[in-house]
């Protein structure tokens, strides 16, 4: 569920002090927050946006006095005198470059991947019917994807490994974010990351009552537990899963629908936090604090959607993340990924 990599051409939304630091000053861009050197910047000049994780190549970051506040050229999410900042802002080299362009090929930066974790050879051909999930783009990155009032509903982050499980002509499938996965022997089918789902009776009589009447159903959700993120939500000695969406016959399931079904077949679901029109300062109220698990994890973020499906001509299907802060700035984490 990666989000694309945009370095963006941008205006300053706007400039304020910093509370701790009397040669500093806040700027807001998008829906980034990021820590400037005062008097270097003014609302509205047009800038260029470097992301956290974006990977900037030395002979760039030499120029712009970046290097030595890069982790081998990745950026870092920093606290800076108690402010968080997110990214760093740079003249165009081109003041007449359009705002709104990318111009990450244009300074050859390529986006930081996380480790991917050894898996047993057990890929299956892949099968057009059974696609990988919806790559969620950040709100931050797109904060007028979402309109101020529409109604929407937030669901917490859980981190753990995107799943994906399936009747398609007949046939059960199961598959990590990027890769079908060959069927366990039964015995081993709870332990299985990817089939573990199966092994619910709430999943399969979900699965086979849209089977009987419809050539393709996939759930996708979340596996989540010891050994699988740093996080475990108080699985310590299994694994969980959480459904969060539902595509039969190549439509998504509006909202009110999705969560009738779930609740219908008693399928665990990706708990919700919200439900109503959108205020970003709702949004954010609910990517902080301790994960709805339990209060032995902080909360990773939200997943914001509108509860009638809807594109975007920009990025396509409109689910979109906000991660909070204090994630961001959490360097303790592990973000490991199954293709």
């Amino acid at each position: 569920m990666a989000s694309s990599l945009i370095v963006p051409v941008t205006t300053i939304d706007t400039i304020a002090p910093h509370p701790g630091a009397d040669r500093l000053e806040i700027a807001r861009v998008l829906g980034w927050q990021v820590v400037v050197p005062k008097g270097r910047h003014r609302a509205g000049d047009k800038v260029v946006y470097f992301p956290p994780d974006a990977i900037v190549p030395q002979e760039h970051s030499d120029r712009f006095g970046v290097t030595q506040y890069l982790q081998k050229g990745r950026v870092k999410c920093a606290r800076l005198r108690g402010e968080p900042s997110f990214g760093f802002l740079v003249a165009p080299d081109d003041p007449q470059v359009p705002v709104g362009t990318d111009l990450a090929s244009h300074y050859g930066v390529t986006k930081f991947e996380p480790p991917v974790r050894p898996m047993a050879g057990d890929a299956e051909a892949d099968d057009p019917l059974f696609p990988r999930y919806t790559d969620i783009e950040n709100l931050r990155n797109f904060p007028d994807a979402l309109v101020a009032g529409e109604t929407v509903v937030l669901t917490e982050k859980v981190h753990g490994t995107n799943c994906r499980v399936g009747i398609v002509d007949g046939d059960r499938m199961a598959g990590s974010m990027g890769v079908r996965r060959k069927a366990p022997p039964p015995e081993e089918l709870r332990r299985s990351t990817y089939w573990m789902p199966f092994s619910s009776n709430a999943v399969t009589s979900l699965l086979e009552h849209f089977a009987a009447s419809h050539r393709q159903v996939v759930l996708f959700g979340e596996v989540f537990g010891r050994g699988i993120q740093s996080f475990h939500y108080g699985f310590r000695s299994e694994l969980g899963f959480a459904a969060f969406d539902l595509l039969v016959d190549g439509r998504y399931l509006d909202w009110p629908d999705l969560k009738d079904v779930l609740a219908k077949f008693a399928v665990p679901a990706v708990p919700v936090l919200f439900e109503g029109p959108l205020d970003i300062e709702v949004v954010k109220r609910h990517s902080a604090g301790k994960t709805t698990y339990g209060d032995e994890h902080i909360r990773e973020g939200v997943v914001i959607r509108p509860v009638r499906e809807r594109i975007d001509p920009r990025f396509g299907r409109v689910v979109l993340k906000y991660l909070g802060d204090a994630w961001l700035l959490d360097d303790k984490k592990t973000d490991f990924t199954e293709q």
